[in-house]
Parts: structure tokens; sequence; C-alpha cells
């Protein structure tokens, strides 16, 4: 039985990365203004995106995939695992389990594990990434499930972004958050709360001081896992320089990681990331 993998496109992957870990993407849609809509397929310039969300006096708005648009792709693959953005910021979620149940009525034999990430952008491509390893084992498909979800429990998601209006305009983060961070000049280190909700752990003085101190609160939180044990994956917005420079002062720093893979945001990570935000998973 060949095992595929779908992702709803805040999965960020290169094209390169989705053709090697065999991922299909269902887009999401991105509206900025009354008059562009870009459909975010993997060639949306994310640069051009930053450009029409700065001169837009409004905050852009996306929607997910459709339950048909998951359908169609479930219907293509013998078995199938579905990544999607946190069910609590998102409502692919929802809408791939509708999706799941539609096809199971047609196909009742068919093997749907429909993941909620709990996460978004990097987190949900860290747990592509182990997919990819666990079908590539051979596994059965109820024990790769059991596996991943357990995975995916533990899995830890922080963030620091220069711009949280986007997060704030859509809902995502209290407005008062946002006023702290514009006023003082403050950047909230942001994380998931383990349920997929996004809560704040630190308000730093300064961008290069927090992401020193992202480092730094890595470093504390796997000082137990063992020496190069994890995979680490950080999400970028527009920003390479820092984020290459993030990636060495992790690998020094934190003796748990095994390796960091880079990824730059797409269209939907982009619309909340912003420009120069950096998202990391492990």
């Amino acid at each position: 039985m060949k095992i595929s993998i779908i992702g709803d496109s805040c999965t960020d992957l290169t094209p390169a990365l989705a053709r090697v870990l065999g991922v299909s993407i269902a887009p999401l849609k991105i509206k900025v203004g009354d008059a562009v809509q870009h459909v975010d397929d993997g060639s949306l310039d994310t640069v051009q995106l930053i450009r029409e969300m700065k001169a837009c006096r409004t905050s852009p708005t996306t929607a997910c995939p459709s339950p048909d648009e998951y359908a169609a792709r479930m219907r293509e693959c013998e078995a199938c695992f579905v990544i999607t953005l946190s069910s609590k910021l998102s409502g692919s979620y929802n809408a791939a389990c509708v999706a799941r149940d539609m096809v199971l009525e047609d196909e009742p034999g068919k093997k749907i594990a429909v993941l909620d990430s709990e996460s978004a952008a990097a987190g949900q491509t860290l747990i592509a990434l182990t997919l990819r390893r666990l079908i590539d084992e051979e596994l059965e498909f109820d024990k790769i499930e059991r596996r991943i979800r357990a995975f995916i429990a533990p899995m830890r998601t922080r963030f620091v972004l220069e711009d949280l209006s986007n997060l704030i305009k859509n809902g995502r983060i209290s407005k008062m958050a946002g006023f702290v961070g514009t006023m003082l000049n403050l950047r909230p280190l942001m994380a998931d709360n383990g349920h997929g909700e996004i809560t704040c752990l630190e308000k730093i003085r300064g961008t290069a001081n927090a992401m020193h101190r992202l480092v730094e609160r890595v470093a504390e939180e796997t000082a137990s896992d063992e020496p190069d044990s994890l995979t680490l994956v950080l999400s970028y917005c527009n920003c390479p320089e820092r984020a290459a420079a993030l990636k060495k002062d992790f690998l020094a720093k934190c003796r748990a990681l095994r390796e960091v893979v880079m990824v730059p945001t797409g269209g939907i990570s982009t619309v909340y990331a912003f420009d120069g935000g950096v998202v990391i998973a492990f």
C-alpha cells in the first residue's frame, strides 16, 4: 500500500523539498484589499506579497481549502495522511475532516488520517519530515498514525515577529500584546500553548535580543534530551541572513539538535509572520 502525504499550504516547503518528501499541497487563498487574490500554490512571490500587504490599509484575509479540494486529493491516494494548520487558527482541519468522511462514504476501506498540527508553518514542516521517515521505514499505516500523533503532542512551536499587526487584526492574538510591542519596542517571544493556540512566553526589548533569547530558550527546553537527537525546523520570512545566523547559533548552543532545516515561509505563513519574522518547531 502506497502511503501519501497531503499538506495545506501553511506547510512551509520549497518545491524541491515537497518533491523529496512527496507532499501534495492543498492551497489556501489570500486576499489583499478588494482586488488582489492569490492562490498559495507554491508559485506565489512572497516578496511581492509583502509589498502588497505593506501598501494596503486593511489586513489580508485567508481562506482554507474546501472539502471538495481536499477530497479530490484524497481520492487519488491509496492511503494518506493530511497535515493541517492548527484547528484553533483555521478551518483547514475541519474542511479536511469533512472531506475524509465524504471519501470514506464511497470508499470505506481507504486509510485516511487527518492530523491537526496544533501548530503552523515550521511545525507542519517538521511533521511532514517525520512522516516521510516513518513511511520510508515501511511501517503499517496504523502504527505510523499512532507514532505521528504521539510526536505531535509534545512538539513545541516558538516564534518572534517584528510586526504583529496581521495576527492582531485577524484575531490570533490580543490587541494589548500588539500595543505593548509597538509602543515600547518589545518583541514578544510567542509560542503554542500546547493546544494549538498562541501565547506569549516573554517580552524582550529589541529584535536582536529576542533572537538571542529564542536560542537560549531552545537550549534550556532541550537540555534533558539526548545529544544529537532532535530536528529543528526554522521558517523565515524574507530574512535569510537572520535565519542563517540563528541556525549557526542553534547548532552551537543546543546540544540536543542533530540538524536545523531552514525553509522560507510560503504565502500563508508570510501573511502572519510578515517581513523579518521567524518561526521554529522542534
